[in-house]
């Protein structure tokens, strides 16, 4: 019976050590410093709409919400005041580039542009124009 129950006992161990641990935004923001999830112009006359996850960072860019010469997607995390990116412009614009960005975190309002691989990115500088 004893040898029952110590099986049982290290089963369940191991289930629950092999269940992955259930995603919680809470937990992850609580870690980063900054909060810059909102939607910012650049100095290039774009909007990027940028969605915050813990250090995960999303984002949609483009000049024009019409009719864009460029629009872009990005993914990329926080470490510290820094934003490691990779970007691709997509098919609603004619402008078809990719690359890789480094980024400053100045405050929840701005950020600006340290480096850049591959293809230019004509972006340096975003502000805040509204607040989620």
């Amino acid at each position: 019976m004893f040898k029952k129950i110590l099986f049982m006992f290290i089963v369940s161990l191991v289930f629950i050590a092999a269940v992955p641990k259930v995603y919680s935004q809470a937990d992850d923001m609580s870690k980063v410093s900054y909060n810059i999830e909102g939607v910012f112009q650049c100095d290039w006359n774009g909007k990027y709409y940028v969605r915050q996850i813990g250090n995960e960072i999303l984002w949609f860019g483009e000049d024009d919400s019409v009719s864009p010469l460029w629009s872009n997607v990005a993914h990329g995390t926080i470490t510290g005041n820094t934003i490691n990116l990779i970007w691709g412009d997509v098919p609603k614009g004619s402008i078809m580039q990719f690359g890789k960005l480094v980024i400053q975190i100045n405050s929840n309002d701005n950020f600006t542009l340290i480096s850049q691989e591959g293809d230019n990115f004509g972006s340096s500088v975003w502000n805040r124009i509204t607040t989620q």
